[in-house]
């Protein structure tokens, strides 16, 4: 029997892996515009035309047609298997592949997705007949139109609620407890609820499926948030709370970043849309990783208390590391952002947006306000948490602007911090850990060859040993379906599967040609995303007659 991966687990691995830094780590890779360029792999060549794309996140040369995804990459260039790419991708960004049998019949993470979106209408319909709840959320400022924009609803004060409405939807209880949603006892072999008399926050992926719930509690009682377990769909380092919203504004005004859901609706209905949270923990690589797709420019606008402070610090460095730019608020009487909106308002809050720190202003408005720079223990702290930073910083030139800076403030000669910063330095990649990256989802608009081709081997298994004989392995790119074409191909069938299984109004030729003609549409699709690429280039190249040559190839191609 097969092995195959599920198609949400695929997206995971790739949505952690960045195309230019998995190419870059095996061939030199040079930056060429908005895309990065380099000697071929696959063929001999002086001039490079191989070509990476981090926007779109595909590879392709222009002098032998080599192109795909990262997986496709991997697969050729090491020569792997499907699953063998898969599982060295997935060993990059620490994700365990873990095949399963074809066979199995039920999808259990469209199980999971399903019970989610039955729960959230379950929660929706118990908000509007909760008095309490409706008019906390009014006197939080909270409107009709947010409530239902964000899906947030209320769990009633009783045990079994949720279960016994999805139970009748037909769910099973221990699917429920893998999903998050309710707990087993630990005296008795009965659950309950997991949530109970709180307000509730849907949690959506950037595919806008739900994948996980935040709970906050009407009162003072502690824990006041809680969130859904992770879960085979949900993991809290991975995904944002209001990403799916946020990721349509980020190009042009970038992503706030806050610490609560209610920082992020409070500020979507005063006009920023593009606020996010991150979701009950400190903002995390795989979170950075997530955002760099959409953005490349910040705002921490987090709580300004002493511990606010502290979070904005750790997250300003994160930023900077994965050569992001990033700026911080800060709010008076240690207000949170969803405080200070209700108080001031929307225009006073763009004024901080404006006035926002950058980097390095901020670190050394909160290290001057840590230690005593009218003493020498005050000022050597300082120098030597500011240098641990800066290791941060991946620009030379801006590193060196950078220790200008603190000679002048304090005083002290450059060379003397250099020397500290170079010892930082060596300590830092003696002890430096393994970085993940992010990709585009990769799934694209589903290719209807792609499912007739599926359909075509389903039905005519032995096909499977004609196009292994006459194509390449990877023929589906960047689709949803990779990882059941590779299952199909790999199967090994016995006579009497084959016997009776064809298309028995076809010849074996007939059923040749159908799956060429497939397979080279299937192609063609493929080129269309390249010269998108090209013509991409071409808008800031517009007298690139090489540009317009090689387009002008890969339409006579696809004719």
């Amino acid at each position: 029997m097969p092995n195959s991966i599920n198609e949400y687990k695929i997206e995971e691995i790739l949505n952690l892996n960045d195309i230019v830094e998995v190419i870059g780590e095996l061939i030199t890779l040079k930056k060429a515009g908005a895309n990065y360029s380099g000697l071929c792999p696959f063929h001999k060549e002086k001039t490079p035309s191989f070509v990476v794309s981090p926007d779109k996140q595909i590879y392709h040369c222009f002098g032998c047609g080599e192109g795909g995804d990262a997986i496709s990459f991997i697969m050729n260039y090491k020569n792997l298997s499907f699953m063998e790419s898969l599982e060295y991708l997935g060993d990059r960004v620490g994700i365990k592949v873990e095949k399963t049998s074809s066979s199995q019949k039920q999808d259990r993470y469209k199980i999971n997705y399903e019970m989610n979106r039955d729960a959230a209408v379950y929660f929706y319909k118990q908000l509007s007949q909760n008095k309490q709840a409706t008019e906390y959320l009014r006197k939080r400022g909270i409107s009709n139109e947010a409530r239902k924009l964000f899906g947030i609803g209320f769990s009633q004060n009783k045990w079994d609620g949720l279960i016994k409405y999805l139970e009748e939807k037909g769910y099973k209880k221990k699917d429920m407890e893998v999903n998050g949603l309710i707990i087993k006892s630990d005296k008795s072999s009965s659950y309950y609820d997991r949530f109970r008399n709180r307000v509730i926050f849907p949690i959506f992926d950037v595919k806008k499926r739900i994948i996980g719930f935040g709970g906050r509690v009407l009162g003072n009682e502690l824990p006041k948030y809680i969130n859904s377990p992770d879960s085979p769909i949900f993991n809290k380092g991975r995904n944002l709370y209001n990403l799916n919203n946020a990721k349509s504004f980020s190009h042009r005004d970038g992503i706030i970043l806050t610490e609560g859901y209610m920082d992020v609706i409070k500020l979507s209905i005063n006009g920023f849309e593009n606020a996010v949270a991150s979701l009950g923990t400190a903002l995390t690589v795989e979170q950075v990783k997530l955002m760099k797709k959409y953005s490349k420019s910040f705002y921490i606008s987090y709580d300004s208390d002493g511990a606010g402070k502290k979070a904005a610090v750790k997250a300003a460095n994160l930023l900077k590391s994965n050569d992001l730019q990033c700026r911080v608020l800060l709010f008076p009487d240690k207000k949170d952002p969803d405080e200070f909106i209700s108080q001031y308002g929307r225009a006073k809050y763009k004024e901080r947006l404006e006035n926002s720190l950058e980097y390095f202003e901020f670190l050394d408005y909160f290290l001057s306000s840590e230690y005593d720079l009218n003493s020498d223990k005050g000022k050597l702290n300082y120098i030597r948490e500011m240098i641990q930073y800066l290791n941060n910083v991946n620009n030379a030139v801006e590193k060196e602007l950078y220790i200008d800076k603190i000679s002048k403030k304090l005083n002290i000669s450059k060379d003397s911090i250099f020397n500290l910063f170079k010892k930082s330095q060596h300590s830092k990649r003696k002890n430096e850990k393994n970085v993940f990256k992010k990709i585009d989802m990769g799934t694209g608009k589903t290719n209807s060859y792609e499912v007739k081709l599926l359909d075509l081997l389903k039905k005519n298994p032995e096909l499977s040993e004609y196009i292994k004989s006459k194509y390449k392995e990877d023929i589906f790119k960047n689709t949803k379906y990779k990882s059941e074409f590779y299952s199909l191909m790999s199967r090994e069938f016995k006579n009497d599967e084959l016997q009776g299984s064809s298309d028995i109004n076809l010849t074996q030729q007939e059923l040749i040609d159908i799956a060429d003609d497939y397979i080279n549409k299937i192609r063609n699709d493929g080129k269309k995303k390249i010269r998108n690429m090209l013509y991409d280039r071409l808008m800031s190249e517009p007298d690139n007659e090489m540009l317009l040559k090689q387009i002008k190839n890969i339409d006579e191609e696809i004719n």
